[in-house]
């Protein structure tokens, strides 16, 4: 198990990029068991934030979690020297959240673990949390995430 990556490195290893790059840091990643642990600092300059809320709604933990998803597949594309193919997500299942915002200053730390994985057609399904501080132990937010692998975008698109 490996530790942590700043968003300085962490950048080179995802597609998103710009104001669409959410992640702070990976603070944990395992590869062999095709998990990690991720955090996002909530700040004023944050995609999704809503200035009336004062922070993000629950909802933008589905994209943090799928850049952690990303992350994971980036560092292991890099560790076994692969290229790095683009995904998306396909579907977002038993959402549950006990949080309706996340306020600026506060530190969201999202899990994922792998629980499905079918090479051939690119699908990998995870088990994810998010929490309302790196410390905390319980999830304000569960969702199952699945996404897709694909050549490029484009080809996604029938571009």
């Amino acid at each position: 198990m490996n530790q942590r990556i700043e968003r300085d490195e962490l950048i080179n290893l995802l597609p998103h990029k710009g104001k669409m790059f959410l992640l702070s840091r990976v603070t944990k990643h395992d590869i062999e068991k095709f998990s990690i642990t991720v955090e996002t600092d909530v700040t004023e300059d944050f995609i999704f934030y809503e200035e009336e809320l004062g922070g993000i709604p629950n909802w933008c933990t589905f994209e943090i979690m799928a850049q952690g998803i990303s992350a994971l597949t980036g560092i292991y594309d890099k560790v076994h020297g692969i290229e790095s193919k683009a995904g998306c997500i396909v579907s977002i299942s038993s959402f549950k959240s006990d949080r309706d915002v996340f306020k600026i200053g506060t530190t969201v730390k999202a899990t994922a673990v792998e629980e499905y994985r079918d090479e051939e057609s690119g699908i990998y399904r995870y088990q994810c949390a998010a929490f309302d501080s790196p410390e905390s132990l319980e999830p304000v937010v569960t969702a199952t995430v699945t996404v897709m692998k694909v050549e490029n975008l484009e080809s996604l698109a029938g571009v």
